[in-house]
């Protein structure tokens, strides 16, 4: 077991079928490894954040966000507020899978980064078959503009060294896409990155954020390949 202690960073936005079972999953999976949870929640009219606050345990925080909105910003609230040598990050909706967080949090040991893979050894995903197929075909094009040095550049599940930081600031704009800034200045600074395969399912309960329709999705797909597009040749 790493030493080492470990804040677990969860952005939320109407998560409430969701957010008790994801941080109790979390809490279990890491076990006697020193830990904190912090959930970044959205002011969510369905009430997350009381669910959190409900809990009552002293290793589970809540950050509401009255004004501020974003899935990148409210990482890089979570990220800033982390008190734990080791940073890590996922969505709460049970589709990353809590029982291999233990898994990203020991490869720190031996690497900087480590990722939650669908394209590493033993990865994969579990989507509709059209959407794993866009998913792998937007990770195919980011890594030939900007190098195949990681496999899943959305993959948005991972273990951090702190000191990282440091060196990178996090990206703070943007939804999904942050993930690929994030990788590439990691990769520029010669952090060592290790991938490790998991299986993507879907959301347990509730509706993604980028299925609320076809529009909106196409309307992420852009914004994913402008920043891309940006990254390179910036």
């Amino acid at each position: 077991m790493n030493e080492k202690t470990v804040s677990v960073v969860l952005p939320s936005y109407n998560e409430s079928e969701n957010i008790k079972e994801a941080i109790e999953r979390i809490h279990k999976a890491l076990g006697n490894q020193l830990h904190e949870i912090i959930v970044v929640d959205d002011n969510s009219p369905d009430l997350t954040w009381k669910i959190v606050e409900n809990l009552d345990n002293p290793k589970y925080r809540v950050i509401r966000r009255m004004t501020e909105r974003g899935l990148a910003s409210a990482l890089a609230r979570g990220v800033h507020e982390a008190k734990g040598d080791i940073i890590a990050w996922m969505d709460c909706d049970l589709g990353l899978p809590p029982e291999d967080l233990p898994r990203l949090v020991e490869q720190t040991q031996w690497h900087d980064i480590a990722i939650g893979s669908r394209y590493a050894e033993g990865g994969a995903d579990n989507r509709a078959m059209w959407r794993g197929f866009a998913s792998y075909a937007f990770n195919v094009y980011t890594s030939l503009l900007l190098g195949f040095h990681v496999r899943d550049y959305t993959s948005g599940f991972c273990a951090v060294r702190k000191e990282v930081f440091q060196m990178i600031p996090f990206p703070a704009n943007g939804f999904g896409e942050y993930f690929i800034e994030f990788c590439h200045q990691a990769k520029k600074e010669n952090f060592r990155i290790k991938e490790i395969g998991y299986q993507y399912n879907y959301r347990k309960h509730g509706t993604s954020k980028l299925d609320s329709s076809k529009m909106q999705l196409a309307k992420f797909g852009f914004q994913y390949a402008w920043r891309v597009a940006r990254i390179r040749f910036r």
